[in-house]
């Protein structure tokens, strides 16, 4: 039996590696799309390696989570860097459902209209940053030092919302995800 610890670093290193690629595809189909990178016949790999291991990265996260909080020292989320690394996983988890619901929904016609394109490359990439933040936030916990300290990020300050913004902030959400499952049996205006 392997322990928790062992666990997490495993699923870490999947999520982030998968996230990785995903972000660097994601980028290479923006640079398609927009006429800076000239090779028009990889789109089509780009873009499905960009889903599939943004995919793959999405269901490796749950365990990398879990793990993580089954591994830390103390009474669960006692650090603010482990509410931040909660917050930003979460974060990169909407994000990458989202883009991969679109991407599912909208299929390769998802890249034919300029709007459609930057909107789903920007999630893409918001999904994959979130995640590498994630990382960070790992790193500092773990080890006291990380990649991205040269930014100074304020890994120590937790965002807090008082209680009636956060009841706002469920409630749009909640519709939110009702008008997205509503729309989702409706036809789609990209083709």
């Amino acid at each position: 039996m392997i322990s928790s610890e062992t666990f997490h670093v495993v699923t870490t290193e999947l999520v982030v590696g998968a996230y990785s690629v995903s972000g660097f595809c994601f980028t290479l189909c923006f640079l398609i799309h927009f006429g800076l990178l000239k090779r028009t016949e990889w789109m089509s790999i780009f873009d499905n390696v960009a889903h599939f291991t943004l995919v793959f990265g999405l269901a490796a996260t749950p365990f990398a989570i879990l793990s993580g909080v089954s591994s830390s020292p103390g009474e669960g989320l006692s650090s603010p860097l482990l509410v931040n690394k909660m917050f930003l996983s979460m974060a990169g988890a909407g994000f990458a459902i989202g883009t991969a619901l679109s991407r599912w929904r909208l299929g390769k016609g998802l890249w034919d209209s300029v709007t459609a394109t930057r909107i789903h490359c920007a999630t893409g990439l918001a999904a994959c940053g979130s995640m590498l933040l994630t990382a960070s936030v790992g790193g500092t916990f773990t080890r006291g030092e990380s990649l991205l300290d040269v930014f100074q990020l304020p890994y120590e300050q937790v965002l807090l919302f008082p209680f009636a913004i956060s009841i706002i902030a469920l409630i749009l959400g909640i519709a939110m995800v009702a008008i997205g499952m509503k729309r989702l049996n409706t036809p789609s205006s990209i083709h």
